[in-house]
């Protein structure tokens, strides 16, 4: 008797890395040199703000395995880099795209809380986030403040509000973690909620995205409401 076997068909991943690097040329040609000797593709860059002498880079890779932050920290650190964390992630689409696709559907039903949640993991890139009614977190001090300024805001806290807790491997550490709250603005309406260790902070790149996310879906619950007074 013969046996065939057939090779199997190798398996593929991607990984999204966040790496401080020196704000000078050469500094993101050196990381992806690194990222290439340890057979990882590169096939999204996203440049983040700009701090003094350093930035921000997210790095979304394509690789056999999942690598760990075990697996990295020191090659990153001979480039000249800080590496700040490492996760699995699915590639995104094109930026445009994704953008029209979630206008598109809040033009169907702008109030629809899940629709909200997609845009900011998508469009913002801040995961996970947890969207909730205003008046269930309204004890929360950086919620209250979110809220009456109509601002996003980050707190640097030593004690992570319960809702958030799990998503923060650190919270116990002694450095505390960032907290994010953001009011959508509607009377009764949402809070974004999300949390970060402190190594790794919410950009202004992400700012800047969420609060034209959040003035987008206003603008468009405040043109439907217009609609349907005028019908």
């Amino acid at each position: 008797a013969q046996c065939c076997c057939m090779d199997a068909t190798p398996t593929t991943t991607f990984a999204r890395l966040r790496i401080d690097v020196p704000d000078h040329p050469g500094a993101l040609a050196a990381i992806g040199r690194v990222l290439a000797g340890l057979a990882m593709n590169v096939v999204e860059v996203s440049i983040h703000e700009v701090e003094g002498d350093r930035a921000t880079d997210e790095i979304v890779v394509q690789c056999s395995t999942m690598p760990s932050y075990g697996d990295l920290v020191d090659p990153v650190a001979a480039a000249g880099g800080t590496l700040l964390s490492v996760g699995p992630c699915s590639p995104r689409a094109d930026q445009i795209v994704t953008t029209m696709t979630w206008v598109t559907a809040m033009l169907e039903g702008p109030d629809r809380r899940r629709i909200f949640a997609t845009g900011i993991r998508s469009i913002v890139g801040i995961d996970p986030v947890h969207v909730v009614r205003a008046g269930d977190v309204d004890q929360i001090g950086v919620v209250r403040e979110a809220v009456s300024s109509g601002r996003v805001v980050v707190a640097h806290v030593a004690r992570l509000p319960e809702i958030v807790r799990e998503t923060v491997d650190s919270d116990a550490d002694s450095t505390g973690s960032w907290l994010l709250a953001a009011s959508d603005g509607i009377p009764d309406g949402y809070v974004v909620l999300a949390a970060r260790p402190y190594a790794i902070r919410f950009t202004a790149t992400e700012l800047s995205r969420l609060a034209a996310l959040l003035d987008c879906r206003k603008q468009l619950i405040r043109s439907r409401a217009r609609d349907l007074l005028l019908t």
